[in-house]
């Protein structure tokens, strides 16, 4: 043998020796990351506001992004304006995260709006019906 063997040998069992002895700090730090808790859900952002179908009515519409997808959309009107059979709305949003929903509100209106993804509820957003 010319002794060029042993050396590439010795490289790659040497490699393989650090490898292995970093694998279990890589398997601890994927253990940490799985336990540690999630990042609270985002609320969804503010919608755009239009005409409703009557005058006690707006249309809150927002664009794909503006919630997660899936996620149902709560939007209560806080004023105290509404109608207790109506204080707000639903909204479930599509696979980007648009959604629609119509809610009774007037001008200066308070609204309340979060969204809910697989029983996690995000923070409130709130805004005023302009």
């Amino acid at each position: 043998m010319d002794g060029h063997g042993s050396g590439t040998c010795y490289t790659v069992c040497t490699m393989l020796r650090r490898v292995l002895a970093v694998a279990p700090l890589v398997s601890l730090v994927l253990v940490l990351a799985c336990a540690s808790p999630t990042l609270p859900l985002p609320p969804p952002e503010l919608p755009h506001v239009g005409m409703g179908a009557d005058a006690d009515h707006v249309l809150l519409t927002a664009t794909c992004g503006g919630a997660e997808g899936g996620a149902t959309i709560i939007i209560l009107n806080v004023s105290g304006s509404a109608p207790a059979n109506d204080p707000g709305g639903l909204a479930v949003a599509t696979s980007c995260g648009s959604w629609q929903a119509a809610v009774w509100a007037h001008k200066g209106d308070e609204l309340t709006i979060y969204q809910d993804v697989g029983g996690q509820s995000s923070q409130t957003t709130t805004m005023q019906v302009p």
